[in-house]
C-alpha cells in the first residue's frame, strides 16, 4: 500500500524536523507499506519551518507553503490535494502524537474500517476546565443534533487516518467555515479508534489556545446544525409568553390591586427584550455572514510555494 502523511505547521521549526524523521523510521518498520509521502503544510509560519523541511533533502518528504495563515484544517485541506496515498493519516507537527500506534490503525483500516481515530487515554496533563470544555461541548452537541453512531468520544482524538474514499468525500466538501473532525463524523462511513499515551510537547508553546476552541466549537455547531436559529424560536415563544402573563397581571392591578409605581418594571423589560433581541440577530448574522463566504467562491486558501523533487535530491 502507499501511506501518505500531511502535516500541518505553524511556527514548528523547533520540532519538525525530529517529527517527520520519527515518523519515517516508525514508518520503515511496517512491511505493508510499500511507499511513502510527508507532506508537510506550512501554515505561512514566521520562522524557518518551510526551509527546514525543504533542507531535508528526502524525496518523500515535501512542503508547501500557504501564502497567508488560514489555519490547521485550511493546512490539512490543502495537504488532502497533494496527497496520493492509498491512506492518509493527519499527524501534528508537535510530537506529541505517537505515530507508533500507526500499525493498530492501518489493522484495523485494512479489516473493512474507513476512518480510524487515535484517542489519548486520559487528559489528566490539561486543566480542569480544558477538561470539562471539551467532554461537554462534545457530549451536548452530538445529543443535539443526533450525531453520535460511531460511540466515539472525539474530545480525547488527537489524529486519524482515512482511506481514499473518504479522502475524496472530504475533497468534494468545499465549505470554508466548518470543522475538520465535525465532518469527518458527519460523513459517517465504517469508523473505529484505538488508545495511545500522548507525549508532552518537544519543544515550544502550543498554537492552539482556548479562544481556538471556542471559535471551532462555534464553526462546528453552525456548520452542522440549526440548533441555534431553533432556540431562538423557542426563546421567543417564552419571552412572548412571560409577555403576557405580565400584562394579564398589569390589568389585574390597575382593576383590583395597586398599579405598579415608576419607571423600574419598565426599564428592566426594555434592558431583558433589547438584549435578547440582539442576541438573535448575533445569531442571525453569524449564519449569513458564513452564507456570504460561501457565496463568494473564494478559495479556503493558497499557495504560496511549494518544493520540488529537485530540492529534495
Amino acid at each position: 500500500m502507499k501511506l501518505s502523511v500531511v502535516i500541518p505547521a505553524y511556527n514548528e521549526a523547533d520540532n519538525i524536523k525530529t517529527t517527520v524523521e520519527e515518523l519515517l523510521k516508525v514508518i520503515g518498520r511496517i512491511s505493508d507499506i510499500g511507499d511513502v509521502e510527508v507532506v508537510v503544510v506550512d501554515d505561512h509560519s514566521s520562522d524557518n519551518t518551510y526551509d527546514i523541511v525543504r533542507n531535508m533533502k528526502d524525496p518523500r518528504v515535501m512542503c508547501l507553503r500557504l501564502s497567508r495563515r488560514s489555519g490547521s484544517h485550511a493546512a490539512l485541506r490543502a495537504g488532502f490535494i497533494e496527497s496520493n496515498g492509498d491512506f492518509v493519516m493527519c499527524l501534528s507537527a508537535d510530537g506529541q502524537d505517537d505515530p507508533n500506534c500507526l500499525n493498530q490503525m492501518l489493522l484495523k483500516l485494512c479489516s473493512g474500517c474507513n476512518i480510524v481515530w487515535a484517542l489519548r487515554k486520559s487528559r489528566d496533563n490539561e486543566s480542569m476546565i480544558l477538561r470539562l470544555f471539551a467532554k461537554t461541548f462534545y457530549k451536548i452537541l452530538f445529543r443535539l443534533i443526533g450525531d453520535d453512531q460511531s460511540g466515539i468520544d472525539l474530545s480525547r482524538a488527537d489524529f486519524y487516518i482515512l482511506d481514499r474514499p473518504v479522502l475524496e468525500a472530504i475533497k468534494s466538501c468545499a465549505e470554508r467555515n466548518t470543522s475538520l473532525f465535525g465532518l469527518i463524523s458527519w460523513l459517517g462511513f465504517k469508523q473505529e479508534f484505538v488508545e495511545y499515551e500522548r507525549r508532552e510537547r518537544k519543544l515550544g508553546l502550543s498554537k492552539w489556545s482556548f479562544r481556538s476552541r471556542l471559535r471551532l466549537a462555534k464553526d462546528w455547531i453552525i456548520a452542522f446544525s440549526g440548533i441555534p436559529l431553533k432556540l431562538m424560536t423557542i426563546v421567543g415563544f417564552i419571552v412572548a409568553f412571560i409577555g403576557f402573563l405580565f400584562a394579564v397581571h398589569l390589568i389585574y392591578n390597575v382593576f383590583f390591586g395597586n398599579p405598579i409605581q415608576g419607571y423600574s418594571s419598565i426599564l428592566v423589560t426594555i434592558l431583558v427584550l433589547g438584549g435578547i433581541q440582539m442576541i438573535m440577530i448575533g445569531v442571525i448574522g453569524e449564519y449569513l455572514s458564513r452564507s456570504l463566504d460561501e457565496s463568494r467562491g473564494r478559495p479556503v486558501f493558497f499557495i504560496e510555494k511549494k518544493t520540488s523533487k529537485k530540492d529534495q535530491t
